[in-house]
């Protein structure tokens, strides 16, 4: 019988199910380890979910912007394996503070590849009714959509589980290490033993790795995901204007991304409150929104601004699938980890 390649898969939010359905589907006997219930929540928990090359400016990072685009095609493979995704919304409208704003805004995103359309105001209030005031013009992605990454995780998982991998939960405290390998990882006062690891926690895998003298350039930066109650139907697509990103909510109501306040938690019931201000003003509601819930999120971010797909330091079996956005790369990341993964 054929040796499968054991490997260990840490983290289990969208980006580690990912990297371990692809893992299980190219022949690997994989174990991802979630951290499980009533632990910290990762930043698949907090995420907002949009999914499309509009969510970015191209100029902001060029690179950056087309290694997004080429995920997004990633998306159609697993439809074409899964059928349908966990997709609340379909279609983005932007537009900027003037007309020219929105049109420079238009003209980049075509020059850079995206799908992207021009929208005149009636054009907009016929895709958004409730709009207080649609501006003369408006960029339309008909491509883009919003998931519920948690969903998408558990899909992942699903999928994984369906190939024969299993998963455990619980707190992985070490990575195993001896004559130069990664061994496993010790989970909870327990030795669980493979022939590879891969660190796909997030920040998280930044004290795994140090434990056995790797070092990772990561660091997290908080966000904010809000979300209001506001009805049903409040909106038909994702939103980008006048400083809000909105969404509708899985079941009701309407999501908001928002940076962290700079006052820190102190900030964020004034951000809050901003918040339904804004909305009110840029939505006829027949209710005004009221806040439902607050979660912060630490999004990992490599100082090189790059994904890290592949081997970590001078430690043969030991790799790392960490980026961000998460959501948005995970489908890309992990198929190329099995390459990096498996061809090592």
């Amino acid at each position: 019988m054929t040796h499968k390649c054991k490997v260990l898969v840490v983290g289990g939010g969208v980006m580690g199910a990912s990297v371990a359905w692809h893992l299980t589907k190219a022949g690997a006997a994989v174990t991802l380890i979630d951290s499980g219930p009533g632990s910290t929540p990762s930043a698949t928990a907090a995420s907002f979910g949009w999914v499309g090359g509009s969510a970015s400016t191209p100029s902001d990072d060029p690179v950056a912007f087309a290694l997004r685009l080429h995920a997004l095609d990633e998306f159609k493979r697993l439809e074409r394996d899964w059928g349908l995704l966990p997709v609340t919304v379909r279609g983005a409208l932007l537009w900027g503070a003037t007309t020219d704003e929105t049109a420079d805004l238009i003209a980049e995103h075509l020059a850079a590849g995206s799908k992207i359309e021009s929208l005149s105001g009636q054009q907009l209030r016929q895709k958004e009714p409730l709009l207080v005031a649609p501006p003369d013009l408006a960029a339309w992605a008909p491509d883009d959509f919003a998931l519920e990454p948690t969903d998408l995780a558990r899909c992942f998982i699903q999928a994984a589980r369906a190939e024969g991998a299993s998963v455990l939960s619980g707190t992985v405290q070490a990575v195993l290490y001896a004559q130069g390998r990664a061994k496993g990882v010790e989970l909870q006062g327990q030795s669980i033993y493979a022939d590879k690891v891969v660190l796909a926690n997030g920040y998280g895998a930044v004290a795994l790795a140090a434990g056995i003298g790797v070092d990772l350039a990561i660091e997290q930066q908080p966000a904010v995901l809000m979300r209001f109650d506001a009805g049903k139907n409040v909106i038909q697509h994702l939103l980008c204007a006048q400083d809000l990103e909105l969404r509708p909510g899985k079941e009701a109501g309407l999501m908001s991304a928002l940076d962290y306040p700079q006052q820190g938690e102190a900030g964020l019931q004034a951000l809050a409150d901003e918040t339904c201000q804004a909305i009110a003003q840029l939505l006829q509601l027949p209710v005004p929104p009221r806040l439902h819930s607050i979660e912060v999120g630490f999004r990992p971010m490599t100082l090189s601004k790059l994904p890290l797909c592949g081997p970590i330091g001078a430690v043969e079996d030991l790799f790392a699938v960490i980026a961000h956005p998460g959501v948005i790369l995970a489908p890309l990341l992990g198929k190329r980890a099995v390459q990096a993964v498996l061809a090592s």
